[in-house]
């Protein structure tokens, strides 16, 4: 049985009555990142780099920089959490909780990722749903206020990597959509999507079956004008999940101009930063750790228009506003600029920011502790019933629907035995049925036409039985392998772990608000393992 062995739970629905059912499969089954896997099984070497994993609020709460200072002063980043929620039309719990921060003892549990069609990935939403779940463990033990905030970096051009949504089609296939655009160096800021996204909608319509919750969330995907960016239509979808729980959301060009500030410094010092992380890629490999990060990756950015232009090391710039740092420094520029004391990643972002961990002391940035992100899949009632009935979990699923029903198919409750064991009695018969037809000859003639007709009514019988359970084998195997690839391609597209893959609009369409609920319920910031959501 699926699970048997492993860790279970039951979360009630604060939505419904409803139930799901947790579970959790070891990493080492499944696969991930090796920084973290190491990380997760609290790995010294890396210490010095990442820190030590916090096991719980209180074990966070010792290292966290609750009273280190921050470039906006707090007054500013209020105005722009506000304003950037109200242009959005967050709900009130969204700027009850950037008035919170004028308080200097409520701090962030912060987490971001780059826009994406539809929001991403299903992973943005563990994401914001495990700084959701810390930030309320934090306050319900007794520690400082603190509120989830998502950094929704919309400075990044890979339009190529934010422009795609996966489906399973009418025939069982993982489908991509895209929108039919092409742009190269633009910021996601800069690209106008809303008339390609309406028409996007309509063509994913009929993958989306009419549900109580169908019509609210076609709406709340529909842009408000032409001009609609990624970011804009990524802010919209995760106040509308998860804006009830309060998560604020911001662009970096929202914010004030005082954040710009430190960006200019840090390219001062452009030679020393390429030298330091040079040299700490270099000392993780020393410790055999896979360095996912080119040290000679861009550093910073110039914002031209609606371009993000790469600068060469030591390149002169005109105004530091129109910087835009890479992947080495944008998350200390994140840190710099907000009150962080937690930083939610997810596998791939712990292996950079092994690299670039020690600039957090050189540049004098505070360094937030750094969370692990709830990794979960999400399993609906059809295809847990498909993993029982086939004995299969998570890891099997790696396996092509072909192969697997081959292993099937080796355990066939001896349908393919019955069919043998008719032809042999077809044959057992005839022998027998001719040596009587030599004995009756011998007796009496006139008793072989009966003989023949027996012998021509039995064989049709076992030919006619035979051919039943035939075409009832090549049924079941036509049927389970159809049932298979649903499963694989449901639970493991692509051979990859379903919330790299999926997006969140089939599940929205199918739980509405009850999805930000079972998320967050499932998000366990200190749990070492793969989270299996049975819904």
């Amino acid at each position: 049985m699926p699970g048997s062995g492993r860790s279970q739970s039951v979360i009630p629905s604060r939505a419904e009555s409803l139930t799901s059912t947790l579970r959790h499969i070891s990493f080492r089954r499944l696969g991930t990142s090796a920084v973290h896997q190491r990380y997760l099984e609290d790995d010294r070497e890396l210490n010095s780099y990442l820190g030590m994993r916090s096991q719980s609020v209180e074990d966070l709460l010792k290292r966290a920089p609750t009273g280190a200072p921050r470039v906006i002063p707090r007054d500013q980043l209020v105005e722009s959490l506000s304003a950037y929620a109200k242009r959005h039309d967050a709900p009130p719990e969204v700027l009850a909780n950037a008035e919170a921060l004028l308080d200097p003892e409520t701090h962030v549990i912060v987490t971001g990722q780059q826009p994406g069609l539809f929001g991403g990935p299903l992973l943005c939403l563990h994401k914001a749903a495990t700084a959701i779940r810390l930030c309320k463990e934090i306050q319900e033990q007794g520690g400082p206020r603190c509120v989830p905030l998502f950094w929704n970096h919309s400075d990044d051009h890979d339009l190529e990597e934010g422009n795609r949504a996966f489906f399973v089609n009418q025939q069982q296939e993982v489908q991509r959509f895209r929108l039919d655009i092409t742009r190269h160096n633009e910021s996601l800021r800069k690209i106008h999507v809303g008339r390609d996204v309406e028409r996007l909608l309509e063509q994913i319509a009929p993958l989306l079956p009419q549900t109580e919750f169908h019509d609210d969330l076609m709406a709340a995907l529909k842009p408000r004008h032409p001009d609609e960016a990624m970011g804009d239509l990524q802010a919209r979808l995760m106040f509308e999940v998860f804006g009830k729980h309060g998560l604020l959301v911001i662009e970096p060009r929202d914010l004030p101009e005082c954040a710009f500030e430190p960006l200019k410094k840090w390219w001062d010092k452009s030679d020393e930063i390429r030298t330091k992380v040079t040299q700490t890629c270099d000392d993780l490999t020393d410790l055999g750790v896979d360095i996912t990060i080119d040290p000679s990756a861009t550093m910073m950015f110039a914002m031209s228009g609606d371009r993000r232009e790469p600068l060469a090391d030591g390149e002169e710039i005109t105004d530091h506003r129109n910087l835009s740092p890479g992947v080495l420094l944008r998350p200390l520029w994140q840190d710099a600029c907000l009150p962080t004391i937690g930083f939610v990643v997810g596998p791939g972002e712990l292996s950079y920011l092994a690299a670039v961990a020690p600039l957090y002391r050189f540049l004098g940035v505070p360094q937030p502790v750094f969370v692990p992100r709830s990794s979960l899949t999400l399993v609906e009632p059809s295809m847990q019933r498909l993993m029982t009935r086939f004995s299969l979990d998570l890891p099997e699923l790696d396996n092509t629907p072909e192969k697997l029903a081959e292993r099937l198919l080796q355990d066939d409750n001896g349908e393919g035995d019955i069919e043998d064991k008719v032809e042999s009695i077809k044959i057992r018969l005839r022998t027998d049925l001719d040596a009587v037809e030599k004995i009756l000859q011998t007796i009496d003639t006139s008793m072989v036409g009966a003989l023949d007709r027996a012998r021509t009514k039995s064989a049709e019988e076992l030919e006619r039985l035979q051919t039943k359970v035939r075409n009832a084998r090549q049924n079941r195997e036509g049927t389970g392998i159809k049932q298979l690839r649903r499963l694989c391609n449901s639970l493991r597209p692509r051979n990859r772990v379903q919330e790299r893959v999926f997006g969140p609009l089939s599940y929205l369409n199918s739980y509405g608000p009850r999805l930000a609920e079972e998320l967050i319920g499932a998000a366990d910031p200190f749990v070492t393992e793969h989270g299996v959501l049975e819904l």
